[in-house]
């Protein structure tokens, strides 16, 4: 029994050694890649301000809508106004799920032409001297994920500033959705783009390619637990009260390459068995955490359309409000809706909110945000169950955090966390200033949260705090890479032999 355990590690680890060597490489890569997306804060830092004197010539979201020609097939859903290549625009959510640009001057959908996209780069890096447009395409290795399926196509814009910034644009909404740095581009390439077999995309597996990260984790973690197993049995330490090897040594290999295996699969073996069985939970397999959907985040097209009689609101009203700003101008409207309420708001690059007009309240708001007893009913009528708990969490929980890869804009705080009693055990995380659903969680999701990102990402809490957590993940991560890289030298040389 012991042989074939022994010959059954011996041939898994030559058949995925180079699997696990490039796991391990580009989980090193991806500890410090940075967020893949643009956060809310991000975009509000690069917005341009809004002139608040021509605001009263602009088309109410209604107005506008209704000349778009879209009224007759689509709602909008959510709204927001900004500034692009300097020319006012209603960014619009449509009730389909697809993201709309709408001119506010004379509400005609405005697609984005290459000249625009030049300029929005420009205006995103100001201290650049020159942007060049680099390519216009549906879809790169960068924009695969389906999160990015509302924006496409896309523009990519070059600038030549130190860093070499590459922003890529939203031909259809005029949103920067990328925003790189060349470091950053490398990281990229040689962490996530490779940790998720990337590569077979291009090869025409895109639809494999899930099935073999799934099934080729618990291979490796097969391969793990003997290696495990059989190093334990073959340590001798004398500490232990073991009797060592005839050499005096608690190892009983000779060879280098042997020896060091042994030592690094004792030092690093734990932490290798926890990345391979999250790697493969993370694949959910046989919906043993039910359906997971969009892994805990809301669609914005799945809320109730904007009612006309609320956005038709004339922005001669609130032209005024603008002007009367004494700090920072605003650089974006935007329309909330939560219940039978509605409310538009203004912030600045500071993210500074306040109020312009609430509709449906039936009394006046005195600043911007959803009362408690409003967001509650909201969300019982939504989800047609009672509410078990509510709470406002003033600081994170073991379900809703930031991280180095999560800003706190894009999970912000002050938010309800609200229990349901439904079937399905959700919990739902409210931002209480916009009544969005930030988060949505069943049973399922939170129960793979620590079999996932605890055990992955190490994200626990007696690991929350630097530079504790980058010391954990950068000796475990160089520990990992050495190991694989002993078992890819053993592997080659015994192929060599044999052959």
């Amino acid at each position: 029994m012991k042989r074939l355990l022994f010959l059954a590690h011996r041939w898994l680890g030559i058949v995925l050694c180079l699997l696990l060597l490039l796991w391990s490489f580009s989980g090193l890569m991806m500890i410090y890649a940075g967020p893949s997306g643009i956060s809310p804060d991000v975009r509000l830092a690069h917005a341009q301000p809004l002139p608040a004197a021509e605001a009263g010539h602009w088309l109410s979201l209604s107005d506008a809508w209704q000349r778009s020609g879209l009224a007759t097939t689509r709602q909008p859903v959510t709204a927001r106004l900004s500034m692009q290549a300097g020319e006012a625009v209603w960014l619009v959510t449509d009730n389909s799920g697809q993201r709309q640009r709408i001119s506010a001057q004379d509400g005609q959908l405005r697609p984005l032409t290459p000249a625009q996209a030049v300029q929005i780069a420009r205006d995103w890096r100001p201290a650049s001297q020159q942007a060049r447009l680099q390519a216009a395409f549906e879809r790169d290795a960068s924009t695969a994920m389906m999160n990015y399926d509302p924006y496409r196509p896309f523009y990519r814009v070059a600038l030549d500033d130190a860093e070499q910034h590459e922003v890529t644009i939203s031909q259809k909404s005029g949103e920067v959705v990328k925003s790189t740095t060349r470091m950053q581009r490398i990281l990229f390439w040689s962490g996530s783009y490779l940790h998720f077999l990337r590569p077979l995309d291009a090869i025409g597996l895109a639809e494999a390619r899930k099935p073999i990260l799934t099934w080729g984790a618990l291979a490796a973690l097969l391969s793990v637990c003997s290696g495990l197993w059989l190093g334990v049995g073959r340590w001798r330490p004398a500490w232990l009260g073991k009797r060592p090897y005839p050499n005096g040594s608690s190892n009983p290999y000779r060879a280098l390459w042997q020896r060091w295996h042994l030592w690094l699969g004792l030092s690093a073996g734990l932490l290798a068995f926890t990345w391979c069985l999250s790697g493969f939970l993370s694949g959910n397999p046989w919906q043993l955490f039910g359906q997971q959907g969009g892994h805990g985040k809301t669609h914005q097209h799945s809320q109730p359309a904007l009612p006309a009689q609320a956005t038709g609101l004339p922005m001669a009203q609130i032209a005024g409000q603008l002007q009367q700003k004494p700090s920072e101008p605003a650089v974006e409207l935007n329309w909330f809706q939560l219940g039978r309420q509605q409310q538009l708001q203004a912030r600045d690059r500071q993210g500074h909110v306040w109020l312009l007009a609430t509709t449906g309240s039936g009394q006046p708001q005195p600043e911007a945000g959803f009362s408690k007893d409003a967001v509650l009913a909201a969300v019982s009528s939504q989800h047609h169950a009672p509410i078990r708990a509510a709470e406002l969490l003033q600081q994170d929980d073991d379900y809703y955090y930031s991280s180095p890869r999560i800003s706190r804009a894009e999970l912000p705080l002050p938010v309800w966390r609200i229990k349901l009693a439904d079937t399905a055990a959700n919990w739902l995380y409210v931002n209480p200033q916009t009544g969005e659903t930030v988060l949505q969680l069943k049973q399922g999701q939170r129960s793979l949260r620590w079999l996932f990102s605890g055990l992955h990402n190490w994200d626990l809490p007696m690991l929350k705090y630097r530079p504790l957590w980058d010391i954990w993940m950068l000796l475990g991560s160089t520990t990992c890479v050495a190991l694989a890289l002993s078992a890819v030298v053993m592997g080659w040389r015994r192929l060599s032999k044999r052959k």
